[in-house]
């Protein structure tokens, strides 16, 4: 392939280099598949799992969750569930794949004519389906009440 040198402006350079850094980066990354979520799946934590199969049935259903509503249903923090999200989409980078679960901060308009941000989750759709998969194989592997391997 040939090569094509452009001019760049000096105080462009820096942002240029980084724009092409991340579009390598996002053309190496692997597409999530059953085996590699099954994978996932096995290796984190029950809380973890929690998170990825709430976020996963809001994505079939509604389309994204509100992050108080999942610390609720995880009856955790608000932090404890970002950072639980934060370590699931670590390991997605680790293994050169896309992040499971995303955020996004929206604006609500109140009665009052005020906004307020709002985080919400989101998740692919292809994901979501290999994970309801996932989850669905680790409780016919491990029925509830008996101690995980």
């Amino acid at each position: 392939m040939p090569y094509v040198m452009m001019p760049v402006p000096e105080e462009h350079v820096e942002a240029v280099m980084q724009f092409i850094l991340r579009a390598i980066a996002r053309a190496s990354v692997e597409p999530w598949d059953s085996e590699s979520i099954n994978n996932v799946f096995a290796e984190v934590d029950e809380a973890s799992k929690s998170l990825l199969a709430f976020v996963a049935r809001a994505a079939v259903e509604e389309g994204e969750l509100l992050d108080q509503d999942a610390a609720r249903r995880l009856q955790l923090t608000v932090r404890e569930a970002v950072g639980i999200m934060n370590e699931v989409n670590a390991l997605a980078r680790d293994a050169n794949r896309p992040s499971l679960i995303n955020a996004r901060i929206t604006s609500e308009r109140l009665p009052n004519g005020r906004t307020k941000d709002k985080r919400v989750f989101l998740m692919d759709l292809d994901i979501a389906e290999f994970v309801k998969e996932a989850e669905k194989a680790d409780l016919r592997d491990n029925p509830v009440g008996d101690p995980a391997p």
